[in-house]
């Protein structure tokens, strides 16, 4: 609630997006070392305390910048190139939704002068996510209390490898859980983790669990993070 970011036992590959100037995913990083996505990290990133929300939307990437550039020496460029595209649709004529997708009951209008609350002390129950807006993100799974379609589309675009734009139509908030399996995935980011799990790739989740699919459209020129150079990061 208070703007900190904690990531236990992941690959520092997956917040290197977060630096850039631009909108990207994780899918969207070029280049570096192998431990980028290999190596496995416990981080925990802290704003200054007592700042509203309001300016933590606005601070937080140029603090995400300043700690790559800081700690791990990153120097980094954009590139535009040629990626696949999708536009994410009801996967059924009738337009009924999956069991794991449903309207949202939580209030997510948050007051934008308010001083957030501090973080929990540990991560979040399963439960706990499927009571919160925004999406919380795992290896393989998506949960969320209340979150807009077109949110979803753009976090998923790292995975299914190309671009997804929200078609379905569905407007306003919606809670969400999909349990997918990152090996089975062409588009996913190198797992160092290698063996195949028994969940379904994304597209076969978005149909079984959500009722939505992924339709293939024309390639789009899109911008790519392309990592010059980067260091091991540092102990505090």
């Amino acid at each position: 609630p208070d703007g900190t970011v904690m990531m236990m036992n992941g690959p520092i590959g997956s917040l290197v997006n977060a630096a850039s100037p631009v909108p990207i995913t994780p899918r969207d990083i070029v280049g570096g070392p192998d431990w980028l996505w290999r190596d496995n990290y416990d981080v925990t990133v802290k704003p200054p305390e007592g700042l509203t929300r309001a300016e933590l939307t606005e601070m937080m990437p140029m603090m995400w910048r300043a700690m790559f550039a800081d700690r791990m020496k990153l120097v980094a460029h954009i590139e535009q190139r040629e990626k696949d595209a999708y536009a994410l649709v009801l996967a059924r004529s009738d337009g009924r939704l999956g069991p794991e997708l449903k309207p949202s009951t939580l209030n997510c209008t948050p007051d934008p002068n308010a001083t957030p609350s501090p973080p929990p002390a540990g991560p979040p129950s399963l439960q706990d996510r499927q009571n919160r807006c925004g999406l919380s993100m795992s290896p393989g799974l998506f949960v969320s209390g209340g979150v807009a379609l077109d949110q979803f589309a753009r976090r998923i675009s790292g995975i299914a490898g190309g671009e997804v734009d929200n078609r379905t139509g569905l407007t306003g908030l919606y809670s969400v859980k999909m349990n997918f399996s990152l090996q089975r995935n062409a588009g996913a980011s190198p797992d160092p983790n290698p063996g195949v799990d028994d969940a379904p790739d994304i597209f076969t989740a978005l149909q079984e669990q959500l009722g939505l699919k992924l339709q293939r459209g024309e390639k789009k020129s899109t911008p790519v993070f392309i990592i010059d150079s980067i260091e091991r990061p540092s102990e505090n």
